[in-house]
């Protein structure tokens, strides 16, 4: 074996055999003649590569249709599928909404059961925050779509509304004075709790505010600066529901402020905190409610009716003047509007839906959309609530219409395109023509074989350039009738012309002159 093993001996054979060939093929290129070489130099033109593509993929559609007829239903079975799942696919929301165990957390889930219910392209998320949620809480955050906020908070034009779930109410409940451990003066002599039967009241006190509630330390704020109360003669401190009986009960708060639905489990359990056996606490009316609500809106008066806090007695005693502000959904500005007035026609079509399953928690209500309304709201909301929501020619009629009239401006572009490539065939056909009668004309006027040769080569290469025309189909019987008659006479041109040339006596070898040649001596 050869030094460098079996991959040595293989280019050892391969170079002997090209080597080999390569004689085989020097005599015959040697012997060429001059036309055929200068062809080979040439190499394949762009017309002959083309068919010998065009041959290529039809043998290849021969040998293989089955296949390719199989691959491209796969090919389109697939791209409808794909299509099908993204058009059938939810679209899926991130709702902020909070705190933990509240009704809003639970009217979340009852919408995401509702989507599921009515078969709804759009399905939601809720993220469930530690306190109560406002726009400051989630502005600039991509990650939510939609937010239960409260209407008493700063809003933003980035997170307009798409509804209202409810009426929040104020209560400011004084307790009863069973719920109060004996308050003593400096001599330990038990005196009686102070009097509060008017915001005016609170000045000097103690407020004691709900946390994880509708409301906050911002409405005790808008309550004394309305009044005209310093807030620095108030002392306010934020406790918890499961700690406020007890602060009652030690005197540590004077009034409790707390806020929710009308009928709702806040409100409710401070009542219970602040009550005594059948001795209910009695309420600070906000009498300027009004007021308050013209000067700062979105907060209104209501008038709560007695006994809409339950108890026995009553809770309230008599009807109760206080101040309420709404619960908004809120939907990112960028949403999509047509799938917000999806979200839209689902929940307001649910209002009753959603009344019965949280009773006295949720009463959508829709915002108003006239222009000097105190909120922006949605797009998409507007759209459903004012019956403009768009078909799909609204959508698209434009986009269609204007297609309409492009699509034949682009057809006549592609067709003069198009002629203007026919044109270049004809013209190239037409200067074929010319040339073939040119040589017909030149083949008379030639007095040598050598040049009648260089002629030959050029009819050659034309009818070459015919026959590829021909089979591609690029030629009607009209064309091919013109060229043939053209070419006999190209062909009867050159062959009379070398008949001539041959029979010149210069053109004649002398071994065949010379007998004439002796006679003629003679």
């Amino acid at each position: 074996m050869p030094p460098g093993g079996p991959d040595a001996l293989k280019l050892a054979r391969f170079t002997w055999l090209w080597r080999h060939r390569s004689k085989q093929r020097q005599p015959v290129q040697d012997n060429a003649p001059s036309h055929s070489r200068l062809v080979a130099a040439k190499g394949i033109d762009l017309d002959s590569l083309e068919e010998m593509m065009n041959r290529r993929l039809r043998n290849i559609w021969l040998r293989h249709a089955w296949f390719v007829v199989l691959l491209g239903g796969a090919l389109v079975a697939g791209l409808i599928g794909i299509s099908i799942f993204f058009s059938i696919k939810p679209t899926v929301y991130r709702i902020a909404v909070g705190p933990a165990g509240s009704d809003d957390v639970t009217f979340a889930e009852k919408l995401g059961e509702r989507m599921k219910a009515e078969r709804s392209g759009l399905r939601i998320e809720p993220i469930v925050k530690q306190g109560p949620v406002s726009v400051s809480d989630i502005h600039g955050t991509p990650e939510f779509d939609l937010a239960v906020v409260r209407g008493n908070m700063a809003l933003s034009s980035d997170w307009p509304v798409v509804a209202i779930l409810r009426q929040n109410v104020v209560a400011l409940i004084v307790p009863a004075p069973g719920a109060r451990a004996p308050l003593k003066n400096d001599k330990g002599k038990i005196v009686k709790p102070p009097k509060i039967g008017k915001v005016s009241d609170l000045a000097g006190k103690r407020v004691g505010i709900v946390t994880s509630t509708d409301g906050g330390p911002e409405l005790l704020q808008v309550i004394l600066q309305h009044y005209g109360i310093p807030l620095d003669k108030v002392r306010a401190s934020e406790i918890a529901i499961a700690d406020l009986k007890s602060a009652i009960h030690d005197n540590k708060i004077d009034v409790v402020l707390v806020a929710g639905p009308q009928t709702g489990k806040a409100i409710e359990d401070a009542v219970v905190a602040a009550s005594t056996g059948k001795e209910g606490p009695t309420f600070v009316p906000i009498d300027q409610a009004e007021g308050i609500g013209k000067r700062t809106p979105p907060y209104d008066k209501i008038d709560i009716p007695a006994g809409a806090f339950g108890g026995v007695p009553p809770v309230p005693a008599d009807e109760l003047t206080t101040m309420s502000y709404p619960l908004y959904l809120v939907a990112r500005e960028d949403l999509n509007e047509d799938k917000v007035a999806t979200l839209a026609k689902l929940v307001y079509t649910s209002r009753q839906t959603f009344a019965y399953q949280l009773p006295g928690v949720i009463a959508i209500a829709s915002p108003s959309t006239d222009k000097d309304a105190a909120v922006l709201v949605h797009n998409g909301a507007a759209a459903y609530l004012g019956d403009n929501q768009k078909t799909f020619f609204d959508r698209y009629g434009d986009q269609i219409f204007y297609g309409l009239l492009i699509f034949p401006i682009i057809g006549s572009a592609l067709a003069g395109v198009a002629g203007y490539f026919r044109a270049d065939k004809n013209s190239r056909r037409i200067r074929q023509l010319h040339r073939l009668l040119q040589l017909v004309r030149k083949a008379r006027t030639l007095t040598s074989i050598e040049e009648l040769d260089r002629l030959q080569d050029e009819a050659d290469a034309i009818l070459g350039d015919i026959i590829q025309q021909s089979e591609r189909g690029q030629l009607d019987e009209t064309g091919l009738a013109t060229y043939s008659l053209v070419i006999d006479q190209a062909r009867h041109a050159l062959s009379e012309q070398r008949s001539m040339l041959v029979l010149r006596p210069e053109n004649v070898p002398r071994h065949e002159l010379a007998p004439h040649g002796n006679v003629a001596a003679e």
